[in-house]
């Protein structure tokens, strides 16, 4: 039939036009109290400030899916589930000023609102007019419809995101009421604000009773939504394309969100889309899939390689939470990654696993990643994005079976590679400003000199610069402090021996500590009489000689 309902709408009639239900699949609630929250207020509390007759709320698109006798919100469902976040702190406000007043028409008010636009609920009887998705609906029927939130802190993200929505609205009634003596006048306010909403705050809302239309609705209308997430558009997309297999692609696509937890669904499509097709930024992804997925089957296949591949990237984003790879040394490299922030290689070991490459091979080539990542990023200083392209060309060849060995995948690294001069040559005045950074480039120097104790594996450890970043009773430029502060030569690693107050103090004073380091590159700076420049750049170079094989050329 298609379309059966257009038209312009108050809050008032809308929310009073059926029963409706946020779909699982739908994103849990996640407007932001100093962000889509606070523009809410903004907009009404101007409404009210300067007696605008209307205020243009959004779109709402709803399906009424005949089957199950259910309307479903397919756009909208942030915006409905916030004005009922915001009309229930209006309904506690009239409770609370007919309770302290005995005034009825607060009464009435605090009435209608339950009755009109949240609705009742017992064990036995479900009258409430919204119900939002399985990860929200139990806590937001609890602490918002029935009553509001308790003081205890919510253990999920969006369960918070909820209750900081409600209080933030009542902070910001609670302060337009709380200077007025006359309760007559606290009532008036609540009124005005409460008015202003229903009535004055209109929304475009489009009903139609084909899913298909739905979405194709839902992508028109937000084809130029600038804060409309490319994984909503595809998911949407999806589903459209889905034909009598709409059930199977929104539970593995629902299986598939479960599975990665809070992981950005949106760069796991890019990320996953990168592994077997050819690079696209993500101003792209949305247009290049849509033109990609265009029947059942292919709706059906993308998402049962996503849900396939959900497990691998999980390991790649969370090594220390997830224990996808068997072998420790490959969790350890994937953790020194993740240290390095570095993500643009993610498609190069998805494309490995789904192409059933071995997990030694798997760790050779994240051994290889690692090594070119600290060469021609961390020490080069070449802008990771720079790479991106090659790893998603890499990843992509792996996926149409040209690349089918890691000596293969090793020469399309190798082009690339710092060489051994070069690397020498970069390395001699290295500095490094991050703390994380240089602590990684110190411990697994000075693990690879040590391998049979690793003493830096037990207890916290902290970064030393030797040459201190306060001078004190040190004698040097500013400049060449400046210049020489940060340089790894002038950085080495402290264990339980770590000393704050001796951190400013000259090198007699702190070599003194240094000797009682059970670390095997600082307790040999004991031995220097003095600590120069020269020192500095002669200490750098011994660290190379130890990185060039760290972090050799496979």
């Amino acid at each position: 039939m298609g379309i059966k309902n257009f038209g312009f709408e108050t809050v008032e009639t809308y929310l009073q036009k059926g029963v409706f239900y946020i779909p699982d699949y739908q994103r849990e609630y996640s407007w932001i109290k100093d962000d889509q929250v606070e523009d809410f207020w903004t907009d009404l509390d101007h409404s009210v400030k300067e007696n605008t007759d209307t205020h243009f709320f959004g779109q709402i698109v709803i399906h009424d899916d005949k089957n199950e006798n259910k309307k479903y919100i397919i756009d909208g469902q942030q915006r409905t589930t916030t004005s009922v976040i915001f009309l229930a702190v209006l309904r506690d406000l009239f409770e609370e000023v007919y309770k302290d007043t005995d005034n009825s028409s607060s009464r009435n008010k605090f009435e209608d609102i339950r009755l009109k636009y949240i609705g009742r609920w017992s064990e036995e009887e479900d009258e409430l007019r919204l119900t939002l998705g399985r990860i929200d609906k139990d806590y937001f029927r609890e602490n918002i419809q029935i009553s509001s939130p308790l003081e205890l802190e919510p253990s999920q993200d969006s369960h918070k995101r909820i209750k900081e929505a409600y209080k933030y609205f009542e902070t910001k009634m609670r302060e337009k009421i709380s200077n007025r003596s006359n309760d007559r006048d606290k009532y008036s306010i609540l009124v005005e604000y409460y008015n202003k909403f229903i009535n004055g705050f209109q929304l475009m809302y489009v009903e139609t009773d084909e899913i298909n239309e739905a979405f194709i609705i839902f992508e028109t209308l937000n084809a130029r939504g600038k804060d409309l997430e490319t994984s909503d558009l595809l998911k949407n997309h999806l589903f459209r394309s889905s034909g009598n297999l709409i059930d199977q692609v929104k539970n593995k696509w629902l299986k598939t969100v479960d599975n990665l937890d809070n992981i950005d669904i949106t760069k796991f499509l890019r990320h996953f889309w990168n592994s077997q097709y050819k690079f696209t930024r993500e101003k792209d992804l949305y247009k290049k899939i849509r033109t990609h997925i265009n029947s059942p089957k292919k709706s059906e296949e993308f998402v049962d390689n996503l849900f396939k591949m959900s497990d691998t990237y999980k390991a790649l984003v969370n090594p220390s939470e997830e224990y996808h790879f068997t072998n420790s040394e490959t969790q350890k490299v994937l953790t020194n990654l993740k240290t390095l922030k570095a993500s643009s290689f993610y498609p190069i070991i998805l494309a490995m696993k789904n192409n059933d490459f071995v997990e030694n091979d798997i760790r050779y080539v994240l051994n290889l990643i690692e090594t070119f990542i600290v060469r021609n990023n961390v020490v080069a200083g070449k802008v990771a994005n720079k790479y991106e392209v090659l790893f998603a060309k890499i990843a992509h060849n792996i996926s149409e079976k040209e690349l089918i060995t890691i000596d293969q995948i090793y020469k399309e690294f190798k082009h690339e590679l710092l060489s051994d001069e070069e690397f020498e040559n970069l390395f001699a005045s290295f500095s490094v400003k991050s703390n994380t950074v240089a602590k990684y480039i110190l411990k697994e120097i000075n693990d690879f000199t040590e391998n049979e104790v690793n003493v830096i594996g037990d207890g916290r450890v902290h970064l030393e610069h030797i040459m201190p970043k306060s001078l004190g009773d040190w004698v040097i430029d500013e400049e060449t402090h400046r210049k020489y502060l940060n340089r790894i030569g002038n950085l080495t690693l402290l264990g339980n021996e770590y000393n704050r107050s001796i951190q400013n103090k000259v090198f007699t004073v702190k070599k003194g500590v240094y000797e009682r380091s059970n670390i095997n590159i600082t307790k040999p700076l004991s031995k220097y009489t003095q600590w120069t420049l020269k020192e500095i750049e002669n200490r750098q170079m011994d660290l190379f000689k130890i990185a060039v094989e760290r972090w050799k050329l496979c």
